[in-house]
């Protein structure tokens, strides 16, 4: 009889039992490290895409602060009730910021941007220091006043949907300068040939001591001409600004917005030219039309109507405008240009450059705020109305029945902060920062 004997069975079932069951421990530890690796990737990716989402809700906030400042620079809304109009603030500051929601795909995230223009931030510089413009004394471009529109540190945050991602990024807002200098003209007429035209005007300067400066004879024929300037012992920090911008030159003026007259008339068509006016000039004569240009302006034709264009203020090339009634900042027209009653050019606070690359008439009831460069001939037809300054470039005849009242106002007074410029808008090289 055969017998046989089963010694290793048992031991061969808890052989298998062990392997399986350490199989099944490594399969399961693989599956956790393995969903644990996928729930840090899932949070990774969460976390990337509401830092991305954080991002470009900053990134559009600076767009909208940048597209906010190229149209008019810090001050363009009365911030007591955000109606359009300047009150000398800036309009959104850390304490008031513009916020607003960004919706893309169904999800919604928030961004905000406020502007700095106070005294020492991270984009002040130093500027000429003879000017007083914060009235501390250590000629920066701000100052503790926060005058100053024209350049500031601008701050864009953004947030994802839910809040949890935030991203901030600044950089410097600034202007160029379209003057040499940055000032502007010193006079409220200058011309590389004669004054005919002014034989009828009114000319009112109480900043400077001159009127007229010009390459040829002043043509003082007009019964209406007459040029005034500040009275004698008097400084312009006697007056206020109201009283030295105003057109009114002989009391009673009856206006409290329109104070004057705070004026002494120096030359008419009895007294002659007084010392206000300068004639003959080869200074001026000499000069080619180009280098007569680059007397006054710091960019050279092309850049200068470069910069209109880029804020489709070339005209009448841009599309469906032909007149630049309501405009302010850089004005290139291109050939000749008729204002009309009612039409006005530039404001009291947001003055234009106007340049005419052709000729000029002024209508009766016509208002230019700011400085008026003229290629061609002026002719002036009816009583209009220049707060600024007027220089002209050609030989070419001018004349006109009309009265123009002209009162010198200057872009830039020694004691001001410039006023914003549309179209000298730019971003300060180097300035971005994010984190």
């Amino acid at each position: 009889m055969k017998t046989i004997t089963h010694r290793f069975k048992s031991q061969q079932g808890a052989a298998s039992l062990l392997t399986a069951l350490v199989l099944l421990i490594s399969i399961t530890l693989v599956i956790l490290l393995t969903s644990k690796e996928v729930l840090v990737e899932t949070k990774v990716t969460a976390d990337n895409y509401r830092t991305s989402q954080a991002t470009a809700a900053a990134s559009a906030a600076m767009s909208q602060a940048e597209a906010y400042f190229m149209a008019g620079g810090l001050d363009q809304r009365v911030n007591a009730t955000g109606a359009a109009g300047a009150d000398e603030l800036v309009d959104y500051t850390s304490a008031s910021p513009l916020s607003f929601n960004l919706t893309v795909g169904g999800q919604t995230t928030t961004a905000q941007f406020y502007f700095d223009n106070s005294d020492d931030n991270a984009c002040d510089c130093q500027a000429d220091a003879s000017k007083s413009i914060d009235s501390d004394g250590d000629g920066d471009c701000f100052g503790t006043l926060g005058k100053n529109m024209t350049r500031a540190l601008v701050t864009a945050k953004g947030w994802s949907d839910d809040g949890t991602a935030v991203r901030t990024v600044t950089q410097c807002m600034g202007t160029f300068d379209i003057f040499d200098n940055g000032d502007g003209p010193k006079q409220p007429f200058v011309s590389k040939a004669s004054v005919g035209v002014f034989g009828n005007a009114t000319i009112i300067n109480r900043y400077t001591n001159s009127s007229i400066w010009t390459g040829g004879p002043n043509d003082i024929s007009g019964a209406a001409f007459a040029t005034y300037l500040r009275p004698s012992n008097t400084e312009t920090s006697d007056y206020t600004k109201a009283e030295l911008n105003s057109d009114c030159e002989v009391s009673p003026c009856g206006d409290p917005e329109n104070p004057g007259p705070n004026t002494q008339m120096v030359s008419n068509k009895d007294a002659g030219a007084g010392i206000d006016i300068i004639t003959d000039d080869a200074t001026l004569s000499s000069k080619t039309a180009d280098q007569f240009f680059d007397m006054f302006f710091a960019l050279t034709r092309a850049q200068l109507m470069k910069a209109a264009e880029n804020v489709n203020q070339k005209l009448p090339n841009a599309a469906g405008v032909t007149n630049p009634n309501g405009m302010t900042g850089i004005i290139w027209i291109d050939g000749n240009l008729t204002l009309n009653a009612g039409n006005t050019v530039g404001t009291p606070t947001n003055p234009s450059i106007l340049v005419v690359d052709g000729d000029l008439t002024l209508n009766g009831g016509a208002a230019v705020y700011g400085v008026i460069y003229i290629t061609g001939g002026i002719q002036i037809a009816g009583g209009a109305l220049v707060k600024g300054s007027v220089i002209g470039e050609s030989n070419s005849s001018s004349g006109g029945g009309g009265t123009l009242k002209l009162v010198y106002v200057p872009i830039v007074g020694d004691d001001q902060a410039p006023p914003f410029i549309v179209g000298t808008g730019m971003i300060v090289p180097g300035s971005w920062k994010d984190w």
